[in-house]
């Protein structure tokens, strides 16, 4: 009989057990969904074909209430261009590449979406007839309105959060595809890795385009790559008028070595190859290293002073 009692208590404690370790871990994932998130996706569309003066494109995109609680939402646009070689986002400044801003309507202005719901919204571009040819870029922003946040005028809710639908379009004509690569650097020495190269890639044509960025790692001896990402190239889309900053690393380049490495930058029909010898040397083993050259120095000027003293 105590033998029955026991077993039923050492049972009952671990079904106990079992219930607060589920029950804690639902909680915690419950913990983890915040109350208010918001995504769009896709997060842009390149239009893959030339609009014509005139025309009408349509396209969407889905809002996604990913939070644990309701949102209202509401759309506006605004230009996208861009502020310097770091690709930093401008939303205000208007140019000739931004009208398409005021040529985007949507079916759906506002809204609300229930916990774990989605919106697909749908959005035309009436293109005008007199437009000349060139890139057009514009932001389809979403706002998330909850009672946080900064205030809206003339409304209850506020602004939480906003998300901005990149579009990228190009208007047909005649258009110039030009650029330059005015930088392209491979370091020649380095104290730790990663093996990182450097390029700014200019646009000098009206229209947009993908430069496309290639690093390839050789060992000293050998033709036989230790890395590359030819196969899978990084691939950043150039605005019309402007300048990109980008950096290009081997993540998995030890400390302590001598490779040959190459990176190759193309836009348009405009390549530049770069190929440097690279030293990674960690900085306490250069110490250790002209330590030894200084005492093998003073050993040498040692033994050059004794044999004089002894002549």
């Amino acid at each position: 009989m105590k033998s029955n009692h026991f077993v039923r208590k050492a049972l009952l404690a671990f079904l106990a057990m079992v219930a607060s370790v589920v029950a804690s871990a639902g909680f915690v994932s419950a913990e983890e969904i915040p109350e208010y998130r918001l995504q769009v996706t896709p997060s842009f569309e390149e239009i893959d074909k030339s609009l014509k003066p005139g025309e009408t494109y349509t396209g969407k995109f889905k809002i996604q209430n990913t939070g644990s609680k309701e949102f209202r939402y509401e759309i506006d646009f605004s230009p996208y261009s861009i502020v310097d070689e770091k690709y930093n986002i401008d939303s205000e400044t208007e140019s000739d590449y931004t009208q398409l801003s005021k040529w985007i309507t949507v079916d759906k202005n506002s809204g609300s979406i229930e916990a774990d719901g989605s919106v697909d919204v749908e959005y035309t571009i009436s293109v005008p007839r007199d437009v000349a040819a060139g890139g057009q870029y514009a932001l389809i922003n979403v706002k998330m309105l909850t009672d946080d946040g900064d205030q809206v005028e003339g409304s209850a809710f506020k602004v939480t959060k906003q998300v901005g639908f990149r579009v990228l379009a190009s208007i047909n004509g005649t258009t110039r595809k030009t650029g330059s690569i005015s930088d392209n650097k491979v370091p020649g020495f380095i104290f730790n890795p990663p093996i990182t190269a450097t390029s700014v890639v200019s646009n000098t044509g009206n229209i947009h385009a993908k430069a496309k960025y290639i690093l390839q790692v050789f060992p000293l001896f050998g033709d036989e790559e230790v890395y590359t990402n030819e196969e899978n190239p990084v691939e950043l889309t150039i605005l019309p008028e402007t300048r990109r900053y980008n950096e290009l690393s081997w993540d998995g380049a030890p400390h302590l070595g001598i490779f040959r490495v190459r990176q190759t930058v193309k836009i348009f029909d405009e390549v530049s190859v770069t190929e440097k010898l690279v030293f990674l040397c960690p900085i306490w083993f250069l110490f250790i290293v002209l330590l030894l050259i200084f005492c093998v120095i003073f050993w040498v000027v040692s033994r050059v002073r004794s044999r004089r003293k002894e002549a």
